[in-house]
């Protein structure tokens, strides 16, 4: 039997990375076993865990530093396992910190390396690309404009098309499904904003805070109510906990409505959404609800990070227009004040929310039409076959 080392670090590439394993499976019967690193997604799909998503959240610089005994232990533990049972290829997705420390370890043991998702490298910290270079046999990349960057830079690269598209469709659409609304406790008649903070603890404390602070100036002048979004690689119990720490006693705090359902069914219920700069802007602009992109993380690291930035825009959405499409309030300019103020300017504007719905109906166009998990599913068929594993 063979085996594939897959690894992912964050809620998305659970999502992806089983996704591409259910597809793995599908194609190569029980002749390949997985083991490696995701979440709930990923083990209901038949891998081997070593380490959780939930225990793998660690951003920035800063944030990196306080964890980085137990990084260091998984980083050992993976590299032990694929020298004690070598796998035939290992599957990298994302979470570059960590996955090409990882790279550099399994390079040395002569393991095969599909990088599926890739780091933004292209927007910052360029540097990487020498490692991928160097350690990556093949770049699964995800956005179109990535396959030329890399191939450029002698990496081989294949755009497989982006796996938020495979059946993407909210479960309970505001517009066919009025219950949605109800069943959280909510008006289903009343302007509705989704806050999205994040899938990791750390992040979440920077930026759900100010979201909650932007929610509260703007329930004090409207009868707006608030979808908060609890991730389940952090779970419900901690983000409502920061929810009632913030709100405290404040009169509005029951128009607001902390809930596991998933993101897509958030915004597709949403009039706004302020979303964390990450996966789910694209799944905002996917929904068609008007939005704005924000991040927060601590001093050290957005200094650091900012001088490494190279785009002209940070929001993924952004990027793929080619222009400030929608809204990015980051770090600094995340104030209260100024989230409140622009979701005021798009709650207070039919006209403005039918144009930004119209630019958004043009993104997923833009994405193309292959389907990931069965692209990238074919490619690292080649590697199975490669190694004797399959024909």
């Amino acid at each position: 039997m063979g085996e594939i080392l897959i690894v992912a670090g964050e809620a998305s590439a659970d999502r992806y990375g089983a996704a591409l394993v259910r597809r793995l499976a599908e194609e190569h019967g029980g002749g390949v076993r997985f083991w490696g690193t995701g979440g709930d997604a990923m083990r209901d799909a038949g891998v081997e865990l070593l380490g959780h998503v939930r225990d793998m959240g660690l951003i920035g610089v800063g944030e990196v530093l306080s964890g980085v005994r137990a990084y260091h232990r998984l980083l050992r533990r993976l590299a032990e396992e694929a020298a004690a049972r070598p796998p035939a290829v290992a599957v990298l997705l994302d979470f570059p910190d960590f996955n090409l420390r990882l790279a550099k370890k399994l390079k040395r043991l002569g393991v095969k390396i599909v990088y599926y998702i890739s780091p933004q490298v292209w927007a910052w910290r360029g540097g990487r690309v020498r490692v991928i270079r160097k350690c990556v046999d093949e770049m699964l990349v995800i956005l179109p404009f990535e396959e030329d960057f890399y191939r450029r830079r002698g990496v081989r690269a294949e755009f497989v098309g982006h796996p938020l598209l495979e059946d993407f469709r909210p479960a309970a659409c505001r517009a066919e499904f009025d219950g949605f609304l109800a069943a959280e406790g909510l008006e289903p008649g009343r302007q509705t904003v989704a806050l999205l903070p994040g899938s990791r603890k750390k992040e979440i404390g920077y930026i759900l805070p100010a979201l909650l602070d932007a929610a509260k100036l703007l329930a004090g002048e409207r009868p707006v109510q608030f979808l908060v979004s609890a991730a389940p690689t952090v779970g419900r119990e901690h983000v409502e906990s920061v929810v009632r720490a913030r709100l405290g006693g404040f009169d509005g705090k029951g128009r607001f409505r902390v809930t596991g359902r998933s993101s897509r069914d958030l915004l597709a219920n949403a009039d706004f959404a302020m979303v964390k700069s990450g996966t789910s802007v694209l799944e905002a602009a996917l929904c068609g609800v008007p939005f704005l992109v924000t991040y927060k993380i601590s001093a050290l690291s957005w200094g650091i990070g900012s001088l490494l930035i190279r785009t002209h825009s940070k929001g993924l959405v952004n990027l793929l227009a080619g222009r400030r499409l929608v809204p990015e309030l980051f770090q600094g300019e995340a104030t209260p004040e100024a989230l409140a103020r622009t979701a005021r300017e798009y709650l207070d504007s039919p006209e403005k929310c039918a144009a930004l719905r119209g630019e958004l109906g043009k993104i997923r166009t833009r994405l193309g039409a292959r389907r990931a998990s069965e692209t990238a599913a074919g490619i690292i068929g080649g590697y199975l076959r490669e190694a004797g594993l399959c024909r």
